[in-house]
């Protein structure tokens, strides 16, 4: 297992500080915020968003998704289930930047559950899945990350199909081929390179 982990923080380096490009076309993807949002909690959510997008200034981003994420933890959890799984996607994605893998499960839990109750888009569920993929790759939980991983690929690949999908084709097509090298170098840290190369194989053609 060390030297699983070892490896993984080898290959993964880059995406350690560039995380999976599934959380950029998220941030352009997104629609209108639920009904009923507030003017105040868009603007925090906007800071959040660009601290995230730029990657220069982790702690800072990190400091302004949990005061997105704690607003959204108010909202009625029947309510606002894009803005709360958005919320949690860039909160864990800021943790991530942060090198704070652990935290950054917890909160992509968070994410997931949302998506679990219905109310998601393809995309965003696959945001969900992707994020905290990423996650417990750098927490150590290499078989978990590949289990989100795979879930966020086939909700990706579903949305290109999906009035969206066909909209935006080269944005959902650019995030199914992040997810995919990024879970082709978790299985390649797993020891498991003929299942990595698939994955790259499907990477290539996109």
């Amino acid at each position: 297992m060390m030297r699983n982990l070892a490896l993984l923080s080898a290959t993964l380096i880059v995406a350690f500080c560039h995380p999976l490009q599934a959380q950029d076309v998220t941030v352009k993807g997104e629609l209108m915020p639920d009904e009923g949002t507030s003017q105040p909690y868009m603007a925090l959510d906007k800071d959040c968003r660009a601290l995230v997008s730029k990657r220069d200034d982790p702690a800072k981003a990190v400091t302004a998704c949990k005061q997105v994420a704690d607003e959204a933890d108010r909202f009625d959890p029947k309510s606002h289930f894009i803005v709360r799984r958005a919320a949690y996607v860039f909160y864990t994605t800021a943790l991530i930047q942060a090198k704070k893998p652990q935290d950054a499960v917890v909160v992509g839990d968070k994410a997931v559950a949302v998506v679990l109750l219905g109310h998601d888009d393809e995309a965003g569920s696959s945001a969900a899945y992707g994020v905290r993929g990423q996650a417990k790759a750098f927490a150590g939980d290499l078989s978990g990350s590949s289990q989100d991983l795979e879930k966020a690929e086939t909700f990706q690949r579903n949305g290109l199909n999906s009035p969206a999908g066909r909209e935006l084709k080269g944005e959902y097509s650019r995030t199914l081929k992040g997810l995919l090298m990024f879970h082709a170098q978790v299985l390649k840290a797993m020891g498991k390179q003929d299942l990595a190369d698939i994955k790259l194989g499907e990477a290539g053609k996109l």
